[in-house]
């Protein structure tokens, strides 16, 4: 095995993960945010994106389309987890032996 992929994967795993970490709190934060406003936050997931609002009776504060980095550093994580995976599964893999052509003359 080598050690220089090993190193590449889990230095991208140690940034990304505290990332990862930090961006949820962030989102936990900004629901909370409208807890002493009386606001009742609602938030609609899509693929890569969100959209949060928050409602208090009648009174609507309407969300934008924003770019859900909780998935994004998530898929990146994980396609860079899966490639290192399917590298060191090939590298292990024994090689065939190829057919020896002959050319009957």
């Amino acid at each position: 095995m080598k050690l220089l992929p090993l190193l590449e994967v889990l230095v991208i795993n140690a940034l990304l993960i505290p990332l990862l970490a930090l961006i949820t709190e962030n989102y936990g934060l900004r629901n909370a945010y409208w807890g002493p406003e009386y606001f009742v936050p609602t938030t609609t997931r899509y693929p890569l994106f969100f959209i949060t609002s928050a409602v208090k009776g009648t009174t609507s504060i309407p969300g934008i389309l924003s770019v859900d980095w909780q998935q994004v550093v998530l898929l990146v994580i994980v396609v860079t987890d899966v490639v290192y995976a399917l590298s060191l599964y090939r590298s292990r893999k024994p090689a065939q032996a190829q057919p020896v052509l002959s050319a009957n003359l």
